[in-house]
């Protein structure tokens, strides 16, 4: 049966155990209680009410005192709202803390990534959700991967993990002091990159590693992909140069192909004040979305979303499309020239399976059938009164024919996913230890890291081993072109890339 390793996958990963972590669901509690925002935490108060204005006031201040009173209503109209993912995450927590275990129900997508059906604690939600995770079966100390979390949570991910052990070993004291008395201590490790992550990792470092009153560890360890999507395509289309500036090939230390192409896009920009602005932030979701169809208005928008954390004068006219120009136009197509023809190549597909075809449908290299179904939806348009004023607004009814656009924007991001979730499929079909997933992101104990570091490479390797592509094309009835697929990629040498997944 095709669908043997995909359900075997998910009920392994069904069948894990979890607990609470007691030590950051304390601090949790004191934070709620407090109204402490921490990263993703979101517990804010509402603003008190404005005294009243003094007799005499000018018509000037009467107008400004609205203006504020009428702010401030409107952030405090809003403030559940704001705060009330936590609020549910607090809520369940606790209902949860005195269980001895629980289990997490999962389920694939129609591309068959693979989803928790829970709304709070989730594997997959904030950096606070995951931080109160912790494997019921834990298993012996690996010290080399809970010193990894540390640093990686604190937010050393882009450095070689040589230089995050070391981290860690320099700087025992403050993962003490922050494991002794974290709410004293609060200001050592709420700046960090994932604070609730650093610091569960902190108390559980220094239980097992500093202290030494655990043996044994049931801590969540993750690795991540470094830009899964080209990881993928570089290996549809045996692509070396690609591949080797996402970590498909071996290197001494991690490659950033948000950088690469941050450092590239700045010789297109005439305007020098503008370069020390160009960074691997202002150029990594529009680089991130390449394989999923990135269009230009998409990689403006994220360029400017991210030029507008800095300090940097958007309103000066042409500014922000030279950045954009620069970035989607010149500098990504110069550094990822193989995967840019891939995505164009399937949004082509489309087109041309559309003609014949209602549906698009493929089987994964792990046995999953896509089907690809994306219509027009039928709707009748209500009028109705809401409150003494008339709404019209719209109620869909049916599906009606192929939603052509739809498919030709959707299928790039959806072969790709779907390639994603198939080496998930693949490395944990016969997994019998813990561990659980976000999509290009694997976390297991400590003791089982090697292992599973070990695997998804292997895994890889395997997977494209066999022509992916040519059966994919030949499955959904067209034909790849001849100088799509480099072949300068040797798959194998994965399986020595230390930073592949990292």
């Amino acid at each position: 049966m095709l669908l043997t390793l995909p359900i075997q996958m998910l009920n392994n990963l069904q069948h894990v155990e979890y607990i609470l972590n007691l030590p950051v669901l304390e601090v949790a509690n004191w934070a709620f209680e407090n109204f402490r925002t921490i990263g993703k935490f979101r517990r804010e108060k509402a603003l008190p009410a404005l005294p009243k204005l003094h007799e005499d006031a000018t018509k000037e201040e009467i107008k400004a005192y609205k203006r504020r009173r009428r702010q401030d209503e409107d952030y405090n109209a809003q403030l559940e709202q704001k705060n009330y993912r936590t609020t549910e995450a607090m809520y369940v927590a606790n209902k949860y803390s005195d269980e001895e275990r629980f289990w997490i129900p999962w389920s694939f997508d129609y591309r068959s990534r693979i989803y928790p059906q829970v709304t709070s604690m989730s594997p997959q939600g904030t950096d606070f959700d995951k931080a109160l995770l912790y494997f019921y079966r834990e298993g012996p100390i690996n010290a080399h991967w809970l010193a990894f979390n540390v640093s990686t949570c604190y937010g050393l991910d882009k450095a070689a993990i040589d230089e995050r052990i070391l981290w860690v070993k320099e700087n025992t004291e403050l993962i003490t002091k922050i494991a002794k008395d974290p709410i004293g201590n609060e200001s050592l490790w709420v700046d960090a990159s994932e604070p609730w992550g650093f610091l569960a990792s902190c108390i559980e470092y220094h239980s097992c590693c500093i202290a030494q009153t655990k043996s044994t560890s049931g801590l969540p360890c993750g690795i991540d992909a470094t830009q899964s999507g080209i990881q993928h395509l570089s290996a549809l289309t045996l692509d070396a140069e690609s591949g080797s500036k996402v970590n498909v090939l071996p290197t001494s230390a991690p490659v950033d192909g948000y950088r690469t192409v941050a450092e590239a896009s700045i010789k297109y920009i005439d305007d020098q004040e503008v370069h020390s602005f160009i960074d691997r932030k202002t150029c990594k979701r529009s680089t991130m979305c390449l394989p999923y169809g990135l269009t230009r208005d998409s990689a403006r928008s994220y360029i400017r979303e991210a030029l507008k954390e800095t300090d940097m004068d958007l309103s000066i006219k042409g500014r922000l499309t030279e950045i954009t120009k620069a970035i989607y136009e010149k500098a990504i197509p110069e550094i990822f020239p193989g995967p840019v023809e891939v995505m164009k190549w399937l949004q082509k597909c489309a087109k041309d399976i559309m003609k014949t075809e209602e549906t698009i449908k493929w089987t994964t290299p792990s046995g999953f059938i896509v089907n690809q179904d994306l219509r027009l939806s039928k709707s009748a348009r209500i009028r109705t009164r809401l409150m003494g004023s008339i709404v019209d607004c719209e109620i869909g009814q049916s599906w009606g024919d192929p939603d052509v656009k739809h498919h030709v924007s959707a299928l790039a991001p959806n072969v790709v996913h779907s390639l994603d979730a198939a080496l998930i499929h693949l490395t944990f079909a016969y997994w019998t230890n813990p561990f659980t997933v976000i999509h290009d992101c694997v976390l297991a104990r400590s003791c089982d890291m090697d292992e599973l570091a070990h695997d998804i490479r292997l895994h890889f390797a395997e997977m494209y081993k066999d022509d992916v592509l040519e059966q994919w094309a030949q499955e959904v009835g067209v034909e790849i072109p001849e100088s799509l697929i480099k072949h300068t990629l040797d798959i194998e040498k994965v399986n020595n890339s230390l930073y592949f997944f990292c």
